[in-house]
């Protein structure tokens, strides 16, 4: 049985459509950014979106402030342009169902 399944992963053929493979990767992009890190970020003076990253990850160190240690390069940057204004990724809440029960 093993052999039978070997040879059925040999004979998948993989999506060669750039489109395809393109959708797939934009769906499991998440940028991982909790709300404390946007306000480190957008409350600590001296820093723009122009500032280098790794700058910034230092000038926050010398404060004694720590981001999240999943946080990229690009989503420091989109915080600070303003394009990520509230949590992310595996941070987001999910919003709840408001309701009276009756």
């Amino acid at each position: 049985m093993a052999l039978t399944d070997s040879d059925k992963r040999l004979k998948r053929t993989p999506d060669n459509d750039r489109d395809i493979m393109r959708a797939k990767a934009e769906r499991v992009l998440f940028a991982d950014v909790n709300q404390s890190d946007i306000d480190i970020l957008l409350n600590t003076g001296g820093i723009t979106a122009d500032t280098d990253a790794s700058d910034i990850k230092q000038r926050l160190e010398w404060q004694g402030k720590k981001l999240n240690p999943t946080i990229t390069d690009q989503e420091i940057k989109d915080v600070l342009n303003k394009k990520i204004t509230e949590p992310t990724g595996k941070f987001k809440k999910e919003k709840k169902k408001t309701g009276k029960e009756g």
